[in-house]
């Protein structure tokens, strides 16, 4: 996740100790020289996933994932993370975040080095002053290259693809056009609907160029375009940056505010799209001379911050995701028309561009902190529950968390009504309708089958590679497993439980049995390993009721020096 670079390393070595080697001691004596101890992270910490939308799957190829955020961010050697970025190959990455009451926020925004065709997007954590506790954050991705995939799931993303070419100077040799195509899918109130498109043309002669500026590689082009309707959770979580969105709007356009702070508000969306365009190289163009022509549905009795129903002429506001900073840009008022054909389904909104991201149709709302109270959970059972808010039909919106406990705290909140659904391991346990978010807390009754569940131990420890001098380290570790068709990585984060203890440790309870994967990072190189390169572990099955134990030791460089201690 986070290998050290060159001045890291450097400094690992200019702050070396001298620990004793046993026997004796002042001149002429030996000693062992080793890294110094790392510190065990405190505060809130993070495991951030990356998984593909459709099929729930972690993303195992390169990304580069960036940080950036007003917390203090740290990785899991204790290192510095705001405004650094690490690649990932394990579709995951640690951060541990110290909130203040004025530095509340950070963004992680990944993209895909390599050209695998993933799309590039964010997600966004809002946390409170002194807040601590282990977290997950899921963030949705689509891959350019498996839209047929795409389209042919039930999710309510369509994507269409299209190839092009760049002259020498970077121009479009011909004009190339991608639009999606509808497809019926159902709605979080279990109704079935034909989503909308979106569309893109960009006319031949028009010159793209990277955000760096420089032009287009000569050759081929890949354009794609994917629409997320606003159906259901599915899309909804793949929302770039997610709902809680920091944003920048002109002070001629505040009204587009609706009275919220510009930090302090939560979309309501009516339909977003991801517009890419990717040179030869795998460059992503980002910027082009002449405009080019945008379209983006919106369902037919999508309603504006009043709870309005809008119609043919109104205006609704149109937004960019900045994918360096994780804010949304307010760009311009659309106008709503009607399609050609008529759609009985859906509106659209077209406008014109000279820069390609993420765009949206949303209202910015006033928000509040909601509390969601889960009824039912048996005593002493911390099975990984996801629960997904959702905002009705006509004001979409959509957060999800997963918890082990009873009790979700839900920050900026939409002043608006929706649905909360539970569920455990892709199976519904429980659901409440037409609730109001800002107020009193929602209570949801849920129903849990008897889980057979057992315990997984992690034991941490370095040492030197002939396993002598051997203690705890801190470190981060993920426990993956499939149950119910769905992949679930839950973080664990080892800590020493006493001073004497040659082991830091970590204990996650009511792991479903059957097959797991533990992976524990190096803190000292940022390298991951997994159950299949360590030994000591008794099974890779859970055994129901008891713990399987998985011990790791990382073997250090230790230097044998001589001279007094």
């Amino acid at each position: 996740m986070h290998p050290l670079s060159a001045v890291a390393a450097a400094a690992i070595l200019a702050s070396l100790t001298l620990v004793s080697c046993g026997g004796g001691g002042g001149s002429g004596s030996t000693a062992v020289v080793t890294p110094p101890v790392l510190q065990e992270l405190q505060n809130a910490r993070y495991v951030v996933t990356f998984v593909d939308t459709v099929t729930g799957a972690p993303v195992t190829d390169a990304l580069k994932v960036t940080f950036v955020g007003e917390a203090q961010l740290k990785a899991t050697d204790g290192s510095a993370l705001n405004d650094q970025t690490v690649t990932t190959s394990t579709g995951m990455v640690f951060v541990s975040a110290d909130f203040t009451s004025t530095a509340n926020d950070f963004s992680v925004q990944v993209s895909d080095p390599a050209n695998k065709g993933w799309v590039a997007t964010g997600a966004r954590v809002v946390g409170t002053a002194n807040l601590q506790g282990d977290q997950t954050v899921v963030v949705r991705m689509v891959n350019t290259k498996a839209a047929a995939a795409v389209n042919a799931s039930d999710a309510p993303v369509a994507m269409s693809v299209a190839n092009g070419n760049a002259t020498a100077t970077g121009a479009l040799s011909a004009p190339v056009a991608v639009t999606t195509t509808p497809k019926t899918v159902v709605n979080t109130e279990g109704v079935s609907e034909t989503i909308g498109t979106s569309s893109l043309a960009i006319s031949a002669g028009t010159i793209g160029k990277t955000s760096s500026g420089a032009a287009a590689a000569p050759g081929p082009l890949t354009v794609s375009n994917t629409y997320f309707a606003t159906s259901n959770a599915e899309s909804l979580n793949a929302f770039p940056g997610g709902f809680a969105a920091t944003v920048e709007v002109p002070a001629a356009n505040a009204s587009v505010l609706n009275g919220a702070a510009a930090d302090a508000g939560t979309f309501v969306t009516a339909g977003f799209a991801q517009f890419n365009v990717t040179d030869s190289q795998g460059n992503a163009i980002k910027t082009f001379d002449k405009p080019l022509t945008v379209g983006i549905d919106l369902p037919k009795g999508t309603r504006d911050e009043n709870g309005v129903v809008l119609k043919v002429g109104d205006q609704y506001p149109v937004w960019s995701y900045d994918d360096t900073n994780g804010k949304w840009v307010f760009e311009k008022l659309g106008t709503i028309a009607e399609k050609t054909p008529v759609d009985p389904n859906n509106f659209t909104v077209q406008f014109t561009t000279t820069h390609l991201s993420s765009w949206n149709l949303d209202q910015y709302v006033n928000s509040c902190t909601a509390t969601v109270n889960l009824q039912g959970r048996p005593a002493n059972d911390t099975r990984l529950l996801t629960v997904d808010v959702l905002g009705s039909a006509g004001q979409r919106y959509g957060s999800q968390a997963l918890i082990n406990d009873s009790t979700l705290t839900l920050l900026r909140a939409p002043n608006i009504s929706g649905t909360i659904i539970v569920k455990d391991r892709g199976t519904e346990v429980g659901r409440v309708t037409n609730k109001a978010f800002c107020g009193a807390a929602i209570n949801v009754p849920i129903t849990l089958t008897a889980l057979p569940v057992g315990n997984v131990r992690i034991e941490a420890s370095e040492s030197c590679a002939d396993g002598t001098q051997q203690r705890p380290v801190w470190t981060s570790a993920a426990v993956r497993y499939t149950s119910g068709g769905l992949t679930t990585a839950r973080p664990a984060y080892t800590r020493q439980a006493a001073a004497a203890d040659k082991f830091a440790l970590a204990t996650l309870g009511s792991v479903p049995s059957g097959a797991v994967t533990v992976q524990l990072q190096n803190p000292r190189t940022g390298a991951w390993v997994t159950t299949t390169d360590i030994t000591g572990a008794t099974s890779s099955t859970v055994v129901t009721g008891g713990t399987t134990v998985f011990k790791f030791n990382f073997p250090m460089t230790c230097r044998v020096v001589s001279g007094g201690v």
